[in-house]
């Protein structure tokens, strides 16, 4: 009877740490918080398996498999113009785009790669656009380089300079369909600058779950329902579109997100596919013009520490800063992908 007493006192100790265990890793690994998580949440006791890349990319694919089975359960049944963008969206590779600040090129063309936080941190220089700490404590965000799945064009709020990429970097890559701080601003329904601004000071996040300012296990947990893998890239995109189609209200604005759907399925130009499936971002729009051009589905890719130029397939800079580039010294081994970006791109 003692024995079990005491069997049952250390499995419920057990159950109680679970939430704070973070398994050891053999190495550093963009996601690895959230593979530790899904570790804790399935069993109370601790497994003592070391977290590897291997394993990191197998949990991805399991993860985002059941992800894409519910989406197929809870949209059933598809009616046939649904279907069709199913079918239409999974011919046509979404671009895979990282843009740049124009004054961070520089050193990207000299090191010849896009590098993660950590990487940059080696060498002595961080870009502009540094990571946010609040998504490194998240999901482990420096050690990888992001692009935006999706959009033709890139996401321009992160800088000036687009670098496009092949589709083969997909083969080691995940994504979520927002950024961390998006996630934890919208979803998770905190102040996410607030939070990012005490980690930038110094301070430590509150350790308290009822802590309104917190980062913790049931936040790591929810953001791995979020992991598709890059099999699933465009097949997400989709079932997003259709969510959104379906949203669509019987006001004038909804007829809009209706027709721009229909137009999908009768375009076959990649670009402009893509360019109506995530219209650019335009200012000083009303909301009923806004909420006519939201975007069908958006997705942030992550991919491992560095990318290398030899991935890319296109360094597109404004056209005013186009001859000043090629005269760069750096650039020389990079001229064939030196090139204007077009006068209606942001």
């Amino acid at each position: 009877m003692r024995f079990q007493l005491a069997l049952a006192i250390c499995l419920w100790c057990a159950g109680q740490s679970s939430a704070q265990r973070v398994p050891a890793q053999t190495e550093a690994i963009g996601g690895g918080p959230l593979i530790a998580a899904r570790q804790a949440a399935i069993a109370d006791l601790p497994f003592h398996h070391q977290i590897d890349v291997e394993t990191f990319r197998k949990w991805v694919a399991i993860s985002s498999q059941c992800t894409m089975a519910e989406f197929e359960l809870f949209l059933a049944p598809l009616d046939p113009k649904e279907q069709r963008l199913i079918d239409k969206i999974e011919s046509l590779a979404a671009p895979i785009v990282n843009r740049l600040h124009f004054e961070d090129l520089r050193e990207v063309l000299k090191r010849g790669q896009l590098s993660s936080y950590l990487m940059e941190e080696k060498t002595g220089s961080h870009l502009k656009h540094t990571t946010p700490q609040l998504e490194n404590e998240l999901f482990g965000a420096y050690d990888c380089v992001f692009a935006s799945v999706g959009p033709p064009d890139g996401s321009p709020q992160y800088g000036d300079v687009i670098i496009r990429l092949r589709d083969s970097v997909r083969e080691h890559g995940w994504a979520t369909p927002f950024s961390g701080m998006h996630f934890i601003y919208a979803i998770r329904h905190r102040d996410a600058r607030k939070m990012q601004r005490m980690l930038a000071s110094g301070t430590e996040l509150p350790t308290q779950a009822t802590n309104p300012l917190s980062l913790g296990f049931d936040d790591r947990l929810h953001f791995t329902h979020y992991v598709v893998a890059e099999k699933h890239w465009e097949k997400a995109l989709a079932y997003h579109a259709i969510l959104v189609v379906r949203s669509a209200d019987d006001s004038a604005t909804g007829k809009l997100v209706e027709a721009r759907f229909a137009k999908l399925l009768e375009e076959d130009d990649p670009y402009e596919f893509w360019k109506t499936f995530i219209p650019a971002r335009e200012k000083n729009l009303s909301l009923e013009e806004a909420a006519a051009r939201v975007p069908f589905g958006y997705l942030e890719g992550k991919f491992d520490n560095q990318l290398k130029s030899e991935h890319f397939t296109a360094i597109e800079v404004p056209a005013d800063k186009l001859a000043e580039v090629r005269s760069w010294p750096e650039a020389q081994a990079h001229l064939p992908l030196i090139r204007a970006k077009w006068a209606n791109v942001p």
